[in-house]
């Protein structure tokens, strides 16, 4: 998702660590990668299965986690959102309202937004650009522009792309060019070196396919075939980590987007701590995804987390929808091993707070994973159970049962 800005992210022992490091990095919620299991959810059986042993406790109490991105509230109100969310992900220009939020004692990391694949053409040098991009200083644009055009990603008549987006232009950038990736880390390790309260990085519109660039009919001259466009992409994402996020022990995230059926996810992941699905569980932008697709999102979040990896589930939908949304919060729960946050919101009104009942619930620890019931799938707590039929979208999230 674009953000539109103004002028202004084993050992059991490592595990419990992680779950309580908040006082340091404000990240009480995530871990660093870890191996990979690759473990996925066995494919559905149509015939009814009786309730099967269940897998063991977690070790780790798992905490369900609502996300908040990407701007400060529209009506101002930091309190209700430092008692609601804990999770977080705003923008360089935001630091008051984060600082706000620090201050009323908020639990979590708080990542800073940046665009990936492009920065603003403020149409004048002397105009400040929006601060959600690497070129957020005045000048910075027409500088580069002058000075390093073999950093612009071209088409293959040879024009810079150009992605309108909330009245400005957006210009991609080259992933591949050593030197923008130079100077997308300087501005990067100027802002997190100098604010220790950003915890991290939150990297927006990382194309995982070429599909957009087809979509658009803008494909890249430097890349013109998806295979070359994917190494690109991912050796960038494998600089950035491997040059300054990891080592010094900030969070990378990245909201994957232009995926295709989700195959290349885990190569991404890779280079990540942790990553956002912006269309889970439900269709974009309000509806329900086949019983199939349904599936595979909620194998995907496990097997991220499997890897250790922290995975931001977003659901798309209108705010007067309950149902739709309980699906969805149902869904998560499903499938919530402790590294993943969840919003049901809608893209044009992230900064709004759409609260819940159902958020309420007291469903205490899992005590297994989810397992098949018939045509749904069924997951049982130390306080309740919750139970999801992805083909009549009939939800049951019941407490002390």
């Amino acid at each position: 998702m674009k953000l539109t800005h103004t002028t202004s992210p084993g050992n059991l022992l490592f595990a419990i660590t992680i779950f309580f490091f908040s006082c340091l990095l404000l990240a009480a919620c995530i871990t660093k990668p870890g191996p990979s299991t690759d473990q996925q959810t066995p494919a559905p059986s149509t015939s009814v299965t009786p309730t099967p042993t269940l897998p063991p406790t977690p070790t780790i109490p798992v905490i369900n986690k609502k996300a908040w991105f990407y701007k400060p509230p529209a009506d101002g109100n930091l309190a209700l959102i430092t008692n609601e969310y804990n999770f977080f992900i705003m923008s360089k220009g935001d630091e008051p309202e984060r600082d706000g939020l620090l201050a009323r004692g908020a639990k979590g990391p708080i990542l800073q937004y940046i665009r990936f694949e492009a920065i603003m053409d403020p149409g004048d040098c002397s105009r400040k650009p929006w601060q959600n991009n690497a070129a957020f200083l005045p000048g910075d644009f027409c500088k580069i522009s002058a000075e390093h055009p073999d950093w612009f990603l071209l088409n293959q008549n040879g024009e810079r792309i150009v992605d309108p987006y909330g009245g400005e232009n957006f210009v991609m950038m080259d992933p591949g060019n050593p030197g923008w990736r130079a100077f997308f880390l300087q501005r990067l390790r100027q802002t997190q070196d100098s604010d220790s309260k950003w915890t991290g990085v939150f990297l927006d519109n990382v194309e995982v396919t070429s599909a957009r660039r087809e979509d658009d009919k803008q494909i890249p001259a430097a890349y013109p075939d998806e295979s070359s466009y994917q190494a690109a992409v991912q050796g960038f994402l494998q600089y950035l980590y491997s040059e300054y996020f990891h080592p010094n022990g900030r969070f990378l995230f990245a909201n994957l987007v232009a995926r295709r059926d989700d195959t290349q996810w885990t190569n991404y992941l890779t280079h990540l701590d942790g990553a956002m699905h912006e269309g889970w569980a439900i269709d974009w932008p309000d509806g329900y995804r086949l019983a199939a697709t349904w599936e595979k999102h909620l194998a995907l979040a496990e097997q991220t987390q499997a890897m250790g990896k922290f995975i931001v589930l977003v659901s798309q939908g209108k705010k007067d929808d309950l149902q739709l949304q309980k699906f969805a919060y149902a869904s998560y729960l499903l499938v919530n091993q402790g590294r993943a946050a969840f919003r049901f919101g809608n893209s044009q009104a992230y900064n709004q707070a759409w609260l819940y009942d159902n958020y309420k619930l007291q469903l205490g620890q899992p005590l297994g994973s989810r397992y098949r019931s018939g045509d749904a799938w069924r997951r049982d707590f130390s306080n309740g159970f919750v139970l999801v039929n992805p083909q009549t979208h009939e939800v049951q999230i019941e407490t002390g049962k």
